[in-house]
């Protein structure tokens, strides 16, 4: 039975007569588990950022949309009829679905805004009163629209925390007036901050009127309406999302077998779409940084060469005092498998705190690192440096104890 102690030894006392070469050879490794790790942090902080928005709108809450040419083939799209949301199709389903308790229109824009000689870019959600509530949002100042508001068409907003920073508004914001190129907007709220998620950043948002704005735009813009309906609890959300396709169907007179215009998603949809998105990213991304694994191990092998040569004579006499083939092997997988380990864990904390700083700045939260993702970052390396180091053990245990002893 081979003894592993001996070995070990030897080992490490190798790897510390020699810290500083040591050290430089688990670079790549460290660099390879160090980039693993960050991919792994920022796309689970990405996940969890998403998921926590989606779930402020809560399990019984449906998200309708119409569907865009990436959604299908061009050709299918092109044969679709009614490719389109409007006010009056939300009401309507409104009344034909009881178990419906509430409908959230929402319709993207665009629009420069201008307040104290600045200017800025800012996104712009034409919605109703419920949208604040349906989606968890908090007001830090002001009001949230009312009915009148959107039964006069009132000229308000509610904007987001970014919009005043980059406008320099100083002071307490409401009552000052917004200009955009066909609106003076007078500002009644300010939300609360909520943090950018895969490119959207609600904080430089402002939410105005849809009724308000629905007369700003064309008529083929004002045709690409969504809408959040909540579902009654009592209901079950899947029996609602067929409720709601039904009544949708007959309201936009799409013929049986016949495919519609828009579709419709629960929460738990988009969480598993979400779910599939970042993991193709993180075995994308981890593939790629997985080169500098390889590097990583290139580096050993070169290194564990280097190291049988200079050590001949070592190995000479530990052959010549009794030391068996299989020891002198075992002895320099050791190293290999040690220096790659040791770069494991150097790149696990270097990676946990990168990543948990980059995503505390960029999606402002901080994943945990996935148990799989930290056992990878061990086994990995110790493969690679096991594998790597193959060849310059079975080098080293090849010599000949009289020849090894007589090199220079």
């Amino acid at each position: 039975m081979t003894s592993w102690s001996e070995p070990l030894q030897a080992a490490l006392k190798a790897l510390r007569a020699n810290k500083l070469r040591s050290a430089l050879t688990t670079l790549g490794i460290i660099i390879g588990v160090a980039a693993v790790i960050i991919v792994v942090s920022l796309v689970q902080g990405l996940e969890r950022s998403v998921l926590k928005q989606i779930e402020r709108a809560g399990s019984q809450t449906l998200f309708v949309r119409p569907v865009f040419p990436g959604d299908m083939p061009f050709d299918e799209f092109s044969k679709i009829r009614n490719r389109d949301l409007t006010v009056e199709d939300m009401r309507a389903l409104q009344r034909a679905v009881p178990q419906i308790s509430q409908v959230t229109p929402i319709l993207f824009s665009s629009s420069e805004l201008k307040a104290n000689g600045r200017a800025t870019s800012a996104g712009v959600v034409m919605t109703e009163d419920s949208y604040v509530e349906v989606n968890g949002i908090d007001l830090q100042a002001g009001r949230n629209f009312v009915p009148s508001d959107l039964r006069l068409r009132s000229k308000v907003a509610i904007v987001g925390p970014k919009v005043l920073e980059k406008l320099a508004i100083q002071g307490n914001p409401v009552g000052q007036i917004l200009q955009t190129p066909t609106l003076s907007l007078e500002i009644i709220g300010v939300l609360a901050e909520q943090g950018t998620t895969m490119g959207n950043d609600p904080d430089s948002n402002i939410l105005i009127p849809l009724s308000t704005g629905l007369a700003t735009l064309p008529d083929q813009q004002r045709r690409q309406l969504m809408f959040q309906a909540r579902i009654d609890p009592k209901v079950n959300v899947e029996d609602g999302e067929d409720l709601l396709k039904e009544a949708l169907r007959r309201i936009k007179g799409v013929r049986p077998k016949e495919r519609e215009g828009f579709q419709i998603f629960s929460q738990k949809q988009i969480a598993s779409i979400i779910g599939n998105i970042t993991g193709v990213i993180t075995a994308v991304a981890g593939g790629m940084v997985s080169i500098a694994l390889l590097v990583g191990g290139i580096g050993i092998m070169n290194i564990m060469l280097v190291s049988v040569t200079e050590r001949t004579r070592e190995i000479g006499v530990r052959k010549a005092v009794g030391a068996k083939r299989r020891d002198v092997m075992l002895q320099f997988l050791i190293e290999a498998a040690m220096l790659s380990v040791l770069g494991g864990a150097v790149g696990i904390l270097l990676g946990y705190g990168v990543g948990a700083a980059l995503s505390q700045a960029l999606v402002k939260t901080v994943a945990p690192i996935p148990l799989w993702a930290v056992v990878s970052a061990f086994a990995i390396p110790a493969a690679i440096g096991v594998i790597f180091g193959l060849y310059p053990a079975a080098k080293a245990s090849k010599l000949d104890p009289i020849e090894a002893l007589r090199f220079e």
